[in-house]
């Protein structure tokens, strides 16, 4: 088995839906389980995110849906795409999706099972303007990257990141997701301004307004950093077992 990493790239106003992931940095979204046929590709996605920005997304998936004539990602017609809001609070959504492009040049998912056939895995993730993808495959991946390079549409580019031995599975079952540059300023900043002194030295209003951001966008930056470095002291200090909720992004694939 190896395993086959890559990245696409969007330029801005190439895709309604990612062109928010470029706008908000904050928004990530990775997959929980994708398959694929030669017929169609379904999956499950967790999306996390400022509340604000996640209720845009949902509103571009609904034009998505509605949409009379979208295409895919190497330009074939988008034949039937639904979407399922299976879970939402105020900073995820998971969401289920299915979609059918009609004759053309097909999206990656249902090119990979058109070359791969049964035995296909694939992740993803999605953070500003990259979309990346990850496949572990028993096979060649020459037709697959010559079929997707060749049919991209206008404003979307290709880059490979890996080909080879899959990572083992991490050794203790640590969260790898590492802080964003976002989140790592919010945490800096909320400790040079005294944020977690006794007694406190400024609010998180007050930090926000310092630093130029919302107090929204502040708020769910310092949380989600707060939330990482929790998982880290319990992985390395408690001995708990976090892997009863992780996603399958948080672990790495045994070769």
């Amino acid at each position: 088995m190896r395993e086959f990493v890559f990245t696409v790239e969007y330029e801005k106003g190439a895709d309604g839906v990612m062109d928010l992931f470029i706008d908000n940095p904050d928004l990530y979204a990775r997959s929980m389980e994708i398959s694929a046929t030669n017929e169609a590709v379904w999956g499950i996605e967790k999306i996390v995110g400022p509340a604000a920005v996640l209720d845009e997304v949902e509103d571009a998936l609904e034009r998505v849906a509605d949409s009379p004539g979208p295409t895919g990602m190497c330009g074939a017609p988008v034949t039937e795409y639904e979407y399922t809001i299976l879970s939402s609070n105020a900073e995820s959504r998971k969401i289920h999706w299915l979609r059918r492009e009609g004759d053309g040049a097909r999206s990656i998912p249902l090119v990979a099972a058109k070359h791969i056939g049964e035995g296909l895995i694939m992740r993803t993730e999605r953070r500003g303007d990259q979309y990346r993808w990850r496949m572990l495959i028993d096979g060649t991946v020459s037709g697959i990257h010559e079929d997707v390079r060749a049919n991209l549409r206008e404003g979307l580019s290709l880059t490979i990141e890996r080909l080879g031995t899959p990572p083992c599975l991490l050794e203790d079952g640590r969260v790898q997701q590492t802080l964003t540059p976002e989140q790592k300023a919010a945490l800096e900043a909320a400790i040079k301004r005294g944020y977690y002194e006794e007694p406190r030295q400024q609010s998180v209003a007050e930090i926000a307004e310092d630093v130029g951001v919302s107090r929204s966008t502040f708020q769910y930056r310092l949380n989600r950093a707060e939330a990482w470095l929790a998982q880290q002291f319990a992985s390395d200090s408690l001995d708990v077992d976090l892997d009863v909720d992780l996603d399958p992004e948080d672990i790495e694939f045994i070769q």
